[in-house]
């Protein structure tokens, strides 16, 4: 039985060692990136927009109103286009988002239909 043993033992620990070494050579696998809110939030760039439409629905009891906008984005390296988001803007700010304005907001680069308003007067509903 001593004998059995004896000789195992050195099969296996040199067997591990070679399982241990040709997995580190291995390459591992990328991580995929998360593509949740927060995430686009996070790395989002500032941009600019032309409000081109804009509805209002009504105010809530958070004095907050939804308002639907069709945006032409101008976003700093890429040529302009149009995105249509939903935000909920504060009572007092709804005049900055009537037709015709321009707005400060941030971009997701990865999604450019993700717009998120640049402050806190407004929250974007994804």
């Amino acid at each position: 039985m001593i004998d059995v043993f004896a000789f195992a033992l050195p099969i296996l620990t040199i067997g591990f060692f070679v399982w241990f070494f040709l997995r580190m050579r291995k390459p591992r696998k990328l991580k995929t990136a998360k593509d949740d809110p927060a995430t686009r939030q996070d790395r989002a760039v500032w941009a600019w927009a032309k409000v081109l439409s804009s509805s209002q629905g009504t105010v809530s009891s958070f004095r907050m109103a939804r308002v639907e906008m069709q945006l032409e984005v101008h976003m700093p390296g890429s040529p302009a286009y149009q995105a249509k988001t939903t935000w909920l803007v504060e009572q007092d700010s709804l005049a900055a988002v009537q037709e015709g304005k321009e707005i400060s907001l941030k971009v997701d680069p990865l999604g450019p239909q993700h717009v998120y308003p640049n402050g806190t007067w407004a929250k974007s509903l994804e």
